[in-house]
């Protein structure tokens, strides 16, 4: 079973150039692309913090994002994408192969 940590380092700056002390950092915003709805975050990280460890991830690539949110509620476009890729460790069962049904009178 496997998660993925993701760590990154917080913005100082915003996008005109002024600055963004740690403490105008609301929360951070964690996004899956292999999530059920990738438009939904699939968890916050509350403050200015820099990491985040997801829960169970099903097998298969996912790429993750983060959203700043200021302690105005204005929100950074989405980050890079860092991905990982989750490898099947055992192969599927065989499936059975001698199945047989009788009718019940």
């Amino acid at each position: 079973m496997s998660t993925a940590t993701l760590t990154w380092t917080l913005p100082t700056t915003r996008v005109d150039a002024s600055a963004l002390a740690a403490t105008d950092i609301a929360s951070i915003n964690v996004f899956d692309s292999a999530a059920p709805d990738p438009t939904i975050a699939i968890g916050t990280v509350t403050g200015p913090g820099t990491t985040f460890t997801t829960g169970v991830l099903t097998v298969g690539t996912h790429g993750f994002t983060v959203v700043v949110v200021d302690t105005t509620g204005h929100s950074s476009v989405a980050s890079n994408v860092a991905p990982v890729t989750v490898a099947a460790t055992l192969a599927i069962p065989s499936p059975v192969a001698d199945l047989s049904a009788v009718l019940n009178p």
